[in-house]
């Protein structure tokens, strides 16, 4: 008898394989999602059950940006397919490296099935940066580029229509063009930067992922650096050349009137608030791929391989005192600090920046809290601190947690999260438990949705437009299976964080929200 041919989810979960994912992550809904669910475990591959498709999403990305994988969802038509779009967009807009495979109704049976039929491909399409049909038809090579393409930077989901049956698809994959060094952009970037008197480096998310040469040529440069959400940690934040976090906010603008050459570093055009620029410094940007729409003015742009990109930063002799990255950082977290002794955000972020252990990964959800948490939180390497900057998602942090240990097996994963964005994700509280893994949720927890509350005004409805009832996330978490404690002040916040870091655990704070409005304040200007 001859052999069978392989079939398409063998092809896939193959392909899949062979780019270096090793899990799968998902909400099976019968038919060709079990046949892909059952090929990855042909292929030595893991699965990972979800509750909600956005969460399995958020899972698989965060996991693919942490082991450079092409991380793959599987879902299923119809629902499945509009649930996970938010994943989709997340990864996409923070540049997340995920694979989106979605069961559809059948090309042939189209016609005729209305059930469950939506224009997947047109429905997924602004949200990724690739959207194809894979068939029995597909080229072998096709479906690698497809896989590739979500790895490539700037990366993102790529959705793939997962139809066996579907005539030979009508894509066209081009190869990516070769990057054409401009030396003379690059002989004026040097002579920029070697004339300044006070160059200042701005460090975005693609620099961030450059590797530890990224740091040894900061370093050898010499001048303050101010890192992006994403890219915090490419310099300790507590070291000499952290001048704190770059946002276009107003908290980092006095460090940067001080500039004469802004060196934009892989700077990411989603990173930045979009507010107006307004600095007169001249701004040379180095990155590897263009951008079609660049946040700042540019006045030399130089595209060119990483090392020749960290080439240019070279010794330069500088009038920046000594310790004008240390004194910026400390100017700016001072102005965040009030004189409430109320139990609140930033008292919450340093009792807790002060009992966590060596080696720990923490996520950060959208919501207030996170301008309590960014600029205090201590990170000493990339990757370490993540959070959703580009979309701004809530619901983030606990599946992210999800993907951060899976990704670091062993190693502790703490998510800070606002009890709203919780209150999105809290099914995934089980697989938390279910999978027996060292995460800590940590929940600011003020019954309600306190930055949405802050931008109200008299007419924007009131009370019943942000606020909820209290409620006790504790309780919720022990019947996931998870052990957990509600905290109303530092000692007890400090007396649950001191438990073991290893089990799944969940620590409901009952905080004061009354900080918010300076932090924003002082944040955004």
């Amino acid at each position: 008898m001859a052999d069978r041919s392989p079939t398409l989810a063998a092809r896939l979960t193959r392909t899949l394989r062979t780019a270096g994912a090793d899990t799968l992550f998902g909400l099976p809904g019968g038919g060709p999602n079990l046949d892909v669910i059952g090929a990855a475990l042909a292929e030595g591959m893991r699965f990972v059950l979800a509750h909600g498709e956005t969460a399995a999403a958020i899972m698989a990305s965060t996991y693919g940006r942490l082991t450079s994988q092409p991380a793959p969802v599987v879902v299923t038509r119809g629902p499945g397919a509009a649930s996970v779009a938010n994943g989709a967009a997340q990864a996409t807009l923070d540049r997340f490296p995920l694979v989106v495979i979605t069961d559809t109704v059948p090309a042939a049976q189209a016609p005729w099935v209305p059930h469950q039929r939506l224009d997947q491909r047109a429905m997924m399409a602004p949200l990724v940066t690739m959207s194809a049909t894979v068939a029995d038809a597909s080229a072998d090579e096709d479906l690698s580029h497809l896989v590739g393409r979500a790895v490539a930077w700037p990366s993102g989901a790529v959705h793939l229509d997962f139809d066996p049956s579907a005539p030979s698809p009508t894509e066209a994959f081009d190869a990516p063009p070769l990057t054409v060094v401009n030396i003379a952009a690059m002989a004026e970037a040097r002579a920029a930067m070697e004339t300044a008197d006070r160059p200042l480096v701005l460090v975005g998310f693609e620099a961030a992922l450059w590797g530890p040469a990224l740091r040894s040529a900061l370093e050898r440069f010499g001048c303050p650096v101010l890192t992006t959400y994403q890219a915090i940690g490419s310099v300790p934040t507590e070291g000499d050349l952290n001048a704190g976090l770059f946002t276009n906010g107003a908290l980092e603008r006095d460090m940067l009137l001080q500039a004469d050459l802004i060196v934009a570093l892989g700077l990411d055009e989603v990173e930045p608030i979009p507010l107006s620029w307004s600095l007169e410094a001249a701004v040379v940007r180095l990155s590897t791929v263009p951008q079609e729409r660049p946040y700042l003015p540019i006045a030399v742009d130089v595209i060119a391989p990483v090392d020749d990109l960290l080439d240019l930063l070279r010794p330069t002799t500088t009038t920046w005192p000594p310790d004008a990255a240390s004194a910026s950082r400390s100017a700016q977290r001072g102005a965040l600090r009030t004189s409430s002794t109320a139990f609140g955000p930033l008292q919450l972020v340093e009792t807790a920046a002060a009992a966590v252990p060596d080696h720990l990964t923490t996520t950060v959800d959208a919501g207030a809290h996170f301008l309590a948490i960014m600029p205090n939180w201590p990170v000493a390497e990339p990757l370490r601190l993540l959070i959703s900057n580009g979309l701004a998602t809530m619901g983030f942090a606990v599946p992210a947690a999800i993907g951060a240990a899976l990704a670091r097996p062993g190693q502790p994963v703490l998510a800070l999260t606002g009890d709203g964005g919780l209150s999105m994700v809290l099914s995934e509280l089980e697989t938390i438990a279910r999978l027996d893994l060292p995460i800590t949720v940590v929940v600011f927890n003020d019954a309600a949705l306190s930055l949405i509350e802050i931008k109200q005004r008299a007419d924007h409805g009131g009370r019943q437009a942000v606020r909820y009832q209290q409620v006790d996330f504790a309780a919720i978490a022990r019947a996931s299976g998870l052990d957990a404690t509600v905290v109303v002040d530092d000692d007890e916040l400090t007396a649950a964080l001191a438990g073991d870091w290893n089990r799944p655990r969940l620590i409901d704070a009952r905080i004061d929200p009354a900080d918010y409005p300076h932090l924003i304040r002082v944040t955004r200007g």
